[in-house]
């Protein structure tokens, strides 16, 4: 079995789903466990690639709590080759408990550059601690503004299911991440099929170039 599976063009990490003990979503909303996308098989656009079973995610889970962190890199790495993608994304279900956090920053500060890494969290803490990569998940924009205003967050819309990628402090290239596709309401040629990779090479919504390099 494998610790990555394949999502929007990347190999993404999917933890359970829910609050403890049920599931990883320790920081959740109620707003976000009535809609979360991974479990909303009842919405029309559900991706076929995240329909993963709970024993899987309790699984993949235990594969990071467990195994050697230099395993953890390696098969990281030997699982992104085989998914012809340079990028590894935090979290397609699930987020970092807080007993879990010191454990998931020695495995994405270990990886460190060898993998282009992005994700999304609603813990605040861990947040702190790895802005580069991750975007804070907050209900509105302005929770955003009262926590950082340099920070990175994602906003997302139930109703569209989408997501939108700010900073208070700054504009998001870009940054309009729906079911479908990924769009620029200012730059209508920068709009694609939702692919990680495309943002990549566009330096757009999560790979905003002037918001990673802060």
């Amino acid at each position: 079995m494998k610790i990555l599976r394949p999502f929007t063009g990347t190999g993404c990490v999917f933890f359970p789903i829910g609050l403890p003990p049920r599931g990883t979503c320790e920081f959740a909303t109620q707003k976000c466990l009535v809609h979360c996308y991974a479990t909303g098989r009842k919405f029309k656009n559900y991706d076929v690639e995240i329909l993963i079973t709970n024993f899987d995610m309790w699984w993949i889970y235990n594969q990071f709590m467990t195994r050697d962190i230099r395993w953890i890199k390696n098969e990281i790495i030997r699982e992104l080759d085989g998914l012809q993608t340079p990028i590894l994304h935090w979290f397609g279900s699930g987020d970092v408990l807080t007993k879990d956090m010191d454990r998931i920053s020695k495995i994405i500060d270990y990886i460190g550059d060898d993998v282009e890494q992005i994700g999304f969290t609603r813990n605040i803490e861990f947040w702190k601690r790895h802005k580069r990569i991750f975007a804070l998940t907050v209900e509105d924009f302005r929770t955003a503004k009262d926590i950082d205003k340099n920070g990175f967050f994602s906003v997302p819309n139930y109703r569209k299911q989408e997501t939108v990628m700010c900073c208070p402090s700054s504009n998001v290239r870009g940054g309009y991440c729906g079911p479908l596709s990924c769009d620029d309401k200012e730059d209508p040629e920068l709009n694609h099929y939702i692919n990680c990779k495309a943002c990549m090479m566009l330096e757009t919504g999560c790979f905003d170039k002037a918001h990673r390099e802060r």
